[in-house]
C-alpha cells in the first residue's frame, strides 16, 4: 500500500461574502454558488466550500479557475491549507460533513473498475 503524504495532499477553502441587496445580486450569486459546485467544490457551512487538490499544479489550475467565475462584488477568499492541517480542524459544534470522512479518511480507495481488475501500483 502506497503512503499517502498528508503534507503534500492540499484543501482549497473558499470563503465569499456577496451582497444579496437587489434581483441582479441574487442571480450573481446564484451563478457564483453553480460554477463554485460544478468546479467540485462543497459545502462545509454557508459561505464555504472545500475542494480537495493533490498538488500545487492543481491547486494553480482552480485558482484560475476561480478567479474566471468571481464576480466584482463582494468579498471572496481562498485559503491553500495542507490535508494534515485540515485533518487537525476542531469542530466545537456539529460533526463532521460525511464528504470529508470520505475524503479524509487514512485508507487507500479505488472507486470503479471490475472485481476481476488488478490494481498496479
Amino acid at each position: 500500500m502506497q503512503y499517502i503524504n498528508l503534507y503534500k495532499q492540499m484543501r482549497l477553502l473558499l470563503i465569499y461574502d456577496l451582497p444579496m441587496v437587489d434581483e441582479m445580486d441574487r442571480k450573481i450569486y446564484s451563478k457564483f454558488h453553480r460554477d463554485i459546485t460544478r468546479l467540485g467544490f462543497y459545502m462545509l457551512q454557508y459561505s464555504v466550500y472545500s475542494k480537495v487538490v493533490q498538488n500545487d499544479t492543481s491547486m494553480k489550475q482552480y485558482l484560475f479557475k476561480v478567479e474566471r467565475i468571481t464576480p466584482k462584488k463582494g468579498n471572496i477568499v481562498l485559503i491553500k491549507i495542507t490535508e494534515k492541517q485540515y485533518q487537525d480542524m476542531i469542530y466545537l459544534r456539529g460533526e463532521k460533513n460525511k464528504f470529508d470522512v470520505l475524503v479524509g479518511g487514512k485508507e487507500f480507495v479505488v472507486f470503479g473498475g471490475d472485481e476481476d481488475d488488478e490494481f498496479v501500483n
